[in-house]
């Protein structure tokens, strides 16, 4: 995904990562690395697992469990 400051149109190569919680779907969100791995720390705790994915071909790239 790129995107595209609106003030300058340069673009920001910034990479999005899906963060999964498979069993708070509704938790689901598509964010940037630091936010997805807070957020995915955040789940495992409250739920007892989560994932962080790439955005652009699903790969697991990390996950916690019980946040460990």
């Amino acid at each position: 995904m790129t995107l595209y400051d609106k003030g300058t149109n340069e673009r920001n190569l910034m990479t999005r990562y899906d963060v999964i919680c498979p069993s708070a779907p509704w938790e689901n969100t598509t964010t940037d690395a630091d936010r997805a791995w807070d957020l995915c720390l955040d789940l495992s705790e409250e739920y007892g697992y989560a994932q962080v994915r790439e955005r652009v071909n699903g790969t697991i790239i990390g996950e916690y469990t019980e946040g460990r």
